[in-house]
């Protein structure tokens, strides 16, 4: 139902589509979660001012996907608890 809300470009949807898919494949394979940077603003679950995107932030949040904003990784510390608590 999210994806029906979000207004993205074709190609924006197809990408994330395929994060979405990706990420429940990983999820099967037993991995917790799915970390990835987008650069791409778009994509991204904030805006330019930093304000959580509802529908894309839920999406992600859902999948148990981390969306990072550039290639350092120094962020793990703030993942969700409750990715860990619920399996």
């Amino acid at each position: 139902m999210g994806l029906l809300l979000i207004k993205l470009k074709p190609y924006d949807l197809a990408v994330l589509a395929a994060i979405l898919v990706r990420a429940e494949d990983l999820q099967q394979q037993g991995y917790s979660w799915v970390g990835f940077c987008e650069l791409d603003s778009d994509l991204q679950p904030w805006d330019k001012n930093g304000v959580l995107k509802p529908i894309l932030n839920d999406l992600y949040n859902a999948s148990r996907i981390w969306v990072y904003r550039d290639f350092l990784v120094e962020d793990v510390d703030e993942l969700p608890e409750v990715w860990f608590s619920s399996n």
